[in-house]
């Protein structure tokens, strides 16, 4: 890996753990990108280099991050990664509030819908069997995220394994090559 490599790696996660940092102490509608580039130490034209906007880092880094506690995590099932997101969004509600949230922006939500489709398909496109279609990625995409919204749910939150046997239920309806091993 380069030294350049490195740096950029360095550099979105500083920025990724300023976010999420900010995100623990105030609402994310009152952090703005000077919020961010100072709590990371980081100029505006780095900023600017690597992300849009505020949304764009959340959903980008979000995207990233969800991608490495995937590959950690040793479970290698079909659905493993969804059992990775409803993990983290009960352990994270309040990061996982404005991405998913009653106040997220259509940006985020959409971007991490985007990047939840994103990383089911890479998933079961891995798997032994056909691979799944757009419309069945896409429902069961929206469906997580609704999942993940009830985990989240400050006023009644489901439990993460309620949410989980739901997803499951979920999937063993769905299509051929997407249903759960038995």
């Amino acid at each position: 890996m380069s030294t350049s490599d490195r740096r950029v790696r360095r550099t979105r996660e500083t920025l990724h753990r300023a976010l999420i940092e900010l995100m623990m102490e105030r609402a994310y509608d009152r952090i703005s990108v000077s919020d961010v580039i100072a709590r990371a130490n980081i100029g505006r034209s780095t900023f600017y280099a690597h992300y849009r906007d505020k949304d764009d880092l959340l959903v980008v880094s979000c995207g990233e991050h969800l991608r490495q506690e995937i590959a950690r995590s040793p479970d290698r099932g079909r659905w493993a990664p969804v059992r990775v997101m409803i993990g983290l969004a009960a352990h994270y509600p309040q990061v996982y509030e404005p991405l998913i949230g009653s106040r997220a922006s259509v940006t985020a939500l959409r971007g991490y819908r985007n990047s939840v489709a994103a990383i089911l398909r890479e998933h079961l496109d891995a798997q032994p069997g056909p691979p799944a279609d757009d419309l069945t990625v896409a429902t069961l995409s929206w469906a997580l995220v609704g999942l993940l919204t009830a985990v989240t749910d400050r006023a009644k939150p489901v439990a993460p394994e309620l949410a989980w046997r739901r997803f499951e239920a979920i999937c063993a309806g769905a299509h051929p090559a997407s249903r759960a091993p038995r």
